[in-house]
């Protein structure tokens, strides 16, 4: 379902999941469970809030002695020492105010990231599957399930015909459904609920399972359903619905003014004015009393644990009951003594703890949190949650940067979203400006860098970013100063919608800018949009870098006047032509033969070489025109 924002700018919903799409679910295998030699199945409680991948158990029951320790968890699959599968996706950037810090979040999508479907559209979708549970024995009164659920949050919200589905397995293997529920609030924004289901005596046996489901658009990353606070004990009754736990919420503001990340020879002397007066963090108070609770946090260098920051004096508030609140701590500069201070890149780990009175959870009590300095700026934390786009040929996506020191701007990377399909077949022209009027009172510009004939491409080499050099058109780099404001982004060429990454969590339409054929226009769209400029240093943070400009297709002679010919092909092959305004002007397949150009008119066209086995390539001619 799209989300139409304006007639110019368009907010969508995403197809695929970018964190998980070059994942291997098979690897999440880092757990350990000694469970003794009598048995193979859990004991109780069973919980899981998704918030410490790394949880370790100590039970003390004498029947149940459980030491549970996760050594490698996946940082995006739930725990392989609670659960069987790995098709819900763990995350704390889709949920609104969630109990706890992280959720399992259920949508169209399978554990790579990628649709369940493309032929059907509705149909049942994403399962999580605990591991078989000890219910045999002695067991102290009623057994029930709770756990909380919200409908969409910052994803998409689901139609009124998905649904969100409990079952419970049986001595005989087959599923009973138990509960379900629907959306029947549209796209409204909802508050976590708690739904309290009983275990009854059938299903109390020596290797119980239960699992949830979702019913959902199967084509896309759609309808989902945020879980978390996942409790299976026994002696409950149907009121036990809370808990004394105060956690984190979710991840805490930058501690940088103005990005999420930035580049570290453009940060550290500059720190005074880059770094914001102090950063957040949102806790919960998830039971019906105060409880006084004191806060404080410390940060030290990744890589050596060097102190940078030493622990601060704890704070201690009253937190009333079913509240949120906003822990404030002050900002810290990275001092020169600090290893890797005088390198090209710096990273810093920053610490938060709670120290809730009375709390039953404390390993949602530590939040760890990584701020790196490499070679990028970055307005987005790296999750893509809806994706942006622009209407009309000829519309212009501008995205401001500030160079506190002159600086070479070399590479430029961009997520592009999958929507409705890929749009490697649309063509836009990446522009760099030093100047754009964002007053609004005009279309004035100017340009620093042009690259016309590029296309979105979807292979990952930066977090899911696609690599950008800026080149001439025969590939050779060429990258360009900046210094101060600087503005990057692209001319869209055709109709289409580019659809670029879009992070809700992090407010940035401030430097964003653009124009559908009039004046400059600041966003109106709450959110960053996933284009990050890499300024000097090396190339790249990555060795796998792809460069679209380069091309094992050469066409000869170029520029030409009637014929061309073509490198790099061969005899079976495809071309498409392609003229500066992205319009097909000839096609056919390649015999060998030079192809006739005499009636192209003059100027750049783009020729794409589809070779027999599917794969193409995209190379540049100039037609020139023929004197008589």
């Amino acid at each position: 379902m799209a989300a139409g924002v304006s007639a110019q700018e368009v907010l969508r919903p995403l197809s695929y999941n970018p964190v998980l799409r070059n994942l291997n679910p098979a690897e999440n295998t880092g757990g350990t469970r000694d469970i003794g030699t009598s048995r193979d199945t859990l004991c109780l409680p069973f919980f899981d809030d998704f918030s410490n991948l790394s949880r370790f158990l100590d039970s003390t029951s004498i029947l149940c002695g459980d030491t549970v320790f996760n050594s490698q968890p996946s940082a995006v699959y739930p725990s392989n020492l609670f659960w069987t599968d790995s098709l819900a996706f763990v995350n704390n950037t889709y949920p609104i105010l969630p109990p706890s810090y992280g959720v399992a979040t259920l949508d169209g999508l399978r554990a790579n990231g990628r649709p369940h479907s493309d032929l059907i559209v509705n149909g049942p979708a994403d399962t999580l599957t605990s591991r078989p549970v000890f219910l045999g024995g002695s067991l102290t009164d009623s057994v029930y399930l709770s756990f909380s659920y919200q409908p969409g949050g910052f994803g998409d919200f689901p139609e009124l015909n998905d649904s969100l589905i409990l079952e419970y397995k049986m001595p005989d293997n087959s599923w009973q459904r138990v509960w379900f529920t629907r959306n029947t609030e549209a796209d409204v924004n909802q508050p976590f609920r708690t739904a309290m289901v009983p275990v009854a005596d059938e299903f109390q046996y020596d290797g119980f399972q239960f699992r949830f489901r979702n019913w959902a658009n199967v084509q896309g990353n759609n309808d989902h359903w945020n879980i978390d606070y996942v409790y299976l004990a026994d002696d409950r009754s149907y009121t036990d619905t809370l808990f004394r736990d105060v956690s984190f919420v979710g991840p805490p503001t930058s501690i940088l003014r103005h990005y999420r990340q930035m580049p570290w020879n453009q940060f550290r002397n500059h720190q005074a004015e880059e770094l914001d007066d102090n950063h957040l963090a949102q806790i919960i108070n998830n039971f019906n009393t105060v409880i006084n609770t004191s806060y404080q946090y410390r940060a030290f260098e990744t890589w050596t644990g060097t102190e940078i920051e030493p622990l601060s004096a704890p704070i201690s508030i009253n937190f009333d009951p079913f509240s949120t609140a906003f822990n404030s701590y002050s900002t810290f500069e990275i001092p020169s003594s600090t290893p890797g201070y005088d390198g090209d890149s710096l990273s810093v780990t920053i610490e938060y703890m709670l120290d809730p009175a009375g709390d039953i959870e404390r390993l949602n009590d530590t939040l760890r949190i990584q701020q790196d300095f490499y070679n990028y700026f970055a307005y987005d934390d790296g999750s893509a949650e809806k994706a942006y786009a622009l209407n009309g040929t000829g519309s212009k996506l501008a995205v401001r940067f500030h160079a506190n020191e002159p600086d070479t701007l070399k590479e430029i990377y961009i997520h592009w979203a999958y929507v409705d399909g890929p749009k490697s077949n649309l063509f836009f022209s990446l522009m760099v400006w030093d100047v754009i009027d964002t007053t609004g009172a005009s279309a004035d510009e100017s340009i620093l860098y042009q690259a016309d004939f590029l296309t979105p491409k979807y292979v990952d080499s930066v977090n899911g970013f696609y690599v950008y050099q800026l080149t001439d058109y025969l590939g050779n780099p060429t990258p360009v100063v900046v210094n101060g404001y600087f503005y990057v982004g692209w001319l869209q060429t055709q109709s289409d919608f580019l659809n670029v990454g879009f992070d809700v969590n992090n407010v940035a339409n401030n430097d964003v800018f653009y124009t559908t054929g009039g004046n400059w226009t600041r966003s109106d769209i709450p959110g960053a949009i996933m284009i990050r400029p890499q300024v000097g240093g090396n190339y790249s943070v990555v060795d796998d870098v792809h460069d679209v400009q380069t091309t094992s297709v050469i066409v000869f002679p170029n520029p030409a006047t009637a014929q061309i010919s073509m490198s790099g092909m061969t005899e079976g092959d495809r071309y498409e032509i392609f003229s500066s305004t992205g319009v097909l002007v000839d096609a056919g397949i390649w015999t060998g033969d030079p192809v006739e150009i005499t009636d192209l008119a003059s100027g750049m066209y783009l020729l794409r070489a589809i070779h027999r086995d599917g794969d193409s390539v995209t190379t540049s001619f100039i037609k020139q025109h023929t004197w008589k």
